[in-house]
């Protein structure tokens, strides 16, 4: 879903306090445009980690866990490029011994990571079980994203400028006055010392994302993608 955020505006008077502003009396407005959408792809972090004393076997036991686990993920439509092994890392650990007041040798903690990027997102809840059966033992975080990212958010500037116009317009007919012509715009916020007068919206539209909907998927919650634009008008 998405909704069109409240609009941000703010009245300056004339000044000097950056490059940005003009030295004339102007509006600087802020345009901002939000979506919620279900995420269609999550990309899973996992890995697999032993200890022995038998650094051959324990190595031999890490690959082969690794080995099924990758399996398993083109089992499930995950592609070749979608699969990232890590190297073998390994690490000698010891204890110290406060009888002897020596380090005592106690085996070699060997792990491996794997990344893969699901895009099937249904899939997901028998996947980590899968993985859990295949013998992963660590799973470090799972992130879900949207595979239209870029197209999504250049259609929210699009919306965002739509908003920073309107919002120009209302403040100008507030304050009497007329608007002249734009001055300068910018997608970050401008480096000025000013709070900014913020005046939330009467209501707030709903839309659905043209990417879909997956009202049925795993419950993996909405991603929220925003976009602002920053533009200064000129007034007369």
């Amino acid at each position: 879903m998405r909704m069109i955020s409240s609009l941000i505006a703010t009245l300056f008077c004339a000044g000097s306090f950056a490059a940005a502003l003009p030295d004339e009396p102007h509006l600087y407005v802020e345009g901002t445009a939000k979506m919620q959408v279900q995420p269609d792809r999550a990309t899973i972090r996992v890995a697999i980690s032993e200890k022995s004393k038998q650094l051959v076997e324990a190595k031999k036991q890490v690959d082969t866990v690794v080995a099924n686990a990758i399996k398993l993920a083109k089992r499930f439509g995950i592609k070749k490029d979608d699969i990232h092994a890590e190297q073998l890392n390994i690490h000698r650990q010891t204890r110290y011994n406060r009888n002897t007041n020596e380090e005592e040798f106690e085996g070699f903690r060997i792990t491996r990571s794997l990344t893969l990027t699901l895009e099937k997102i249904d899939s997901y809840p028998e996947l980590l079980q899968e993985l859990v059966n295949a013998g992963i033992t660590e799973f470090n975080n799972t992130e879900f994203s949207v595979s239209n990212h870029n197209e999504l958010a250049d259609k929210l500037k699009k919306e965002a400028i739509k908003d920073a116009k309107s919002a120009a317009s209302e403040l100008a007919d507030e304050f009497d006055v007329d608007l002249d012509k734009l001055y300068s715009v910018s997608f970050a916020p401008m480096n000025v010392p000013s709070v900014p007068y913020v005046r939330q919206a009467a209501s707030m539209r709903m839309m659905d994302a043209e990417s879909g909907s997956y009202k049925e998927a795993y419950n993996t919650g909405a991603i929220t993608i925003t976009a602002q634009v920053f533009a200064v008008y000129l007034i007369k």
